[in-house]
């Protein structure tokens, strides 16, 4: 059995991640790099309405988050997303998920390896997302070449593989499983040996606590036997370095246009030094990842090199409309906004906790984002508060404030082309 036929049975035994379509309405998994304002603005600058017209690849969908995610919110949009995957069992799971939600209109399945993409004559697409799928490749530059040939010419990708340094204890315990479990038995053998391994080893060993002491790993060792399987017994994958992704991509044609978070490649975040921050962005990159030391995986958006890179668009631009990446966050934060206290602090994901100020500007400010009000209106509107604060205090309020919820990725910034996003009201 080859490498492929290896991985293929694995996700066909064991799809991953494990849903269960009957559960699916009591949550909607929201996958960061899917989030459509983060999207259009990485892409297009924030100049661009989703419409009929717009198509989505989910490249190695497996049982479908991202295909479930994007699919919820182009709802009613007339955009098309397909469902790409080699797995007849993860597809079939992914399929059920969208009908649950009434979403079979928007959703095509397609079974097949992620490689001929381009000669299946689906595309093109405006947007690509791939994410743990090639680093599994056995040539993760030709499953990137195949992406890139299936973009329309200012379309642009999703990717999440692994980051090296943050997943030492994982190939640490890959390796002693090789010898414990090897390939050649069966897998619910192989994971009898990892659970059994696991549940032996002292709290203290460097190797579990490294996996423990990581949430991502913690997650995926604890809620199923895919994940801890696709973690610590899979035939194939590979990790990266912030080099190494940047080499990828030129490799691919391809350019960098932004990491999901991008706080966490910033080497301010965690040392003040202006030899680093003065740094290009491929090595000022670098040295965050360094800086961090346990990055488990990079998550980026990147473009064909062809594709001309949008003028990024400023938090004090006037005419500038802000929109929260996070689906329905508003619904979230109307409430947070009632608490009384000198300071909010809001969660959107690992890593991207955002603290801010309490006082009166800061709510009226956060309030006023709808995706549809600019930014000279919201600035308007903290400025007719009782206290009558001074224009430039409302203006150095709002920078501070959409300045660290953009550094994150909570916040999009878009411009009045077209209403840009179908938002909930």
């Amino acid at each position: 059995m080859s490498l492929l036929e290896e991985v293929q049975q694995q996700y066909e035994t064991l799809p991953y991640p494990q849903r269960d379509p009957e559960r699916e309405l009591e949550a909607l998994v929201q996958p960061s790099i899917s989030e459509l304002p983060r999207i259009l603005e990485a892409f297009w600058g924030g100049r661009r309405a989703v419409d009929g017209g717009f198509r989505v690849l989910d490249a190695g969908c497996g049982t479908g988050d991202n295909t479930v995610f994007l699919a919820e919110q182009l709802r009613g949009t007339g955009a098309e997303i397909v469902a790409l995957d080699f797995s007849s069992a993860s597809l079939e799971i992914a399929a059920r998920r969208i009908e649950r939600r009434g979403l079979e209109a928007n959703v095509r399945f397609v079974l097949s390896p992620l490689e001929a993409a381009p000669a299946l004559g689906i595309g093109p697409f405006d947007f690509i997302v791939t994410t743990g799928v090639l680093h599994h490749l056995s040539s993760p530059e030709a499953g990137l070449a195949a992406l890139r040939d299936a973009l329309k010419p200012d379309g642009g990708i999703g990717v999440m593989v692994y980051a090296r340094y943050g997943r030492e204890p994982v190939y640490a315990m890959q390796a002693l499983m090789r010898h414990l479990a090897p390939r050649t038995l069966p897998e619910a053998e192989r994971l009898r040996v990892l659970r059994s391994t696991l549940a032996s080893l002292p709290r203290e060993h460097r190797v579990l606590r490294g996996l423990m002491d990581t949430p991502m790993f913690r997650h995926e060792i604890e809620a199923s036997d895919a994940g801890a399987y696709d973690l610590l017994l899979h035939t194939q994958d590979r990790a990266y370095t912030v080099p190494e992704v940047y080499a990828w991509l030129a490799g691919a044609g391809m350019t960098l246009r932004a990491f999901s978070v991008p706080r966490r490649y910033e080497p301010a975040t965690y040392l003040r030094d202006a030899r680093a921050a003065a740094l290009p962005d491929a090595q000022r990159h670098a040295v965050a990842e360094l800086l961090h030391g346990a990055m488990p995986k990079h998550e980026f958006y990147a473009a064909p090199a062809s594709a001309a890179a949008p003028p990024p668009i400023r938090s004090d631009e006037p005419a500038a409309r802000p929109a929260w990446s996070s689906w329905r966050f508003a619904e979230v934060l109307a409430p947070a906004l009632q608490r009384p206290g000198n300071q909010l602090r809001f969660t959107f994901g690992e890593e991207r906790d955002v603290p801010l100020g309490g006082d009166a500007i800061t709510r009226r400010l956060l309030g006023a984002i709808d995706g549809q009000r600019d930014v000279a209106s919201i600035l308007e509107a903290a400025s007719r508060l009782p206290e009558r604060p001074s224009a430039r205090q409302v203006l150095r309020r709002w920078v501070e404030s959409a300045d660290a919820l953009r550094a994150v990725g909570a916040l999009s910034m878009h411009l009045p082309l077209h209403s840009p996003l179908h938002l909930p009201a």
